[in-house]
């Protein structure tokens, strides 16, 4: 994405504060990528804002505290959620805001890169994420990735989401209603292998989107596969 001039930087940044919400500035709205901003701190909002209005193509469609969130992005037609991750408590609320907001990607920033916890929220529903230690300067790479569909991970967490789906793959031998179907095995060996979901889509010569449904249920498999055995395998008193 590039740079916008500095006047209309800055006149979309004053956009944005007299307004309270979003900046928009002049440009085709189908090329926008229209971002809603989620943090309980108001600076944070105004530096996320700030930093986005920096980039051509980007607009600030609103933003909220965490607490209403859920509600706020409903109705703003947002195709990215960007999320302050102190403001958020867990996958749990990036569920429900996915549910809220079934057709926005969705991004946290402040992330430690704890490779599990980064597996759970992905599970949760996340597209992107920023770790604790990037400056505000990289989270706009961090958006452009999610929207055109790619995940920004260091190596660590791409071996954990490996082994998550090879865990999963175990998980299907020893519990009953949670198998993959055979295009789920294909597609859980090619993430496994390394590959991106839209690689997996070249490959297998089908649609993105189908690509992202299929590894959300084997995600999805593997949450219940693992509830299974942790039920079994908890000693009776």
């Amino acid at each position: 994405m590039r740079r916008r001039p500095p006047a209309l930087r800055q006149t979309a940044i004053e956009a944005y504060r007299e307004a309270g919400a979003a900046a928009r500035p002049a440009g085709p709205r189908e090329a926008l990528v229209r971002v809603f901003l989620v943090a309980d701190v108001r600076v944070h909002r105004d530096l996320l804002a700030a930093a986005l209005a920096e980039e051509d193509g980007i607009e600030v469609a609103g933003s909220a505290h965490g607490d209403v969130a859920c509600m706020a992005v409903g109705m703003s037609a947002a195709d990215v959620i960007l999320i302050d991750g102190e403001s958020i408590a867990g996958p749990g609320a990036v569920r429900a805001l996915a549910a809220a907001a079934p057709d926005a990607k969705i991004v946290v920033t402040g992330v430690r890169e704890d490779e599990s916890g980064v597996v759970d929220l992905v599970e949760a529903g996340i597209a992107g994420y920023a770790t604790v230690e990037q400056p505000l300067s990289e989270v706009t790479a961090v958006v452009a990735a999610a929207t055109a569909g790619e995940l920004q991970c260091s190596a660590r967490v791409s071996a954990a989401l490996a082994e998550r789906v090879a865990a999963l793959a175990g998980a299907r031998r020893q519990t009953n209603g949670h198998a993959l179907t055979p295009r789920e095995r294909q597609i859980a060996a090619l993430i496994a292998d390394g590959l991106s979901n839209k690689q997996i889509a070249r490959r297998l010569t089908i649609e993105h989107a189908t690509v992202k449904n299929h590894v959300h249920n084997i995600l999805g498999k593997l949450g219940s596969a693992a509830a299974t055995r942790s039920a079994t395998s908890r000693p009776e008193i």
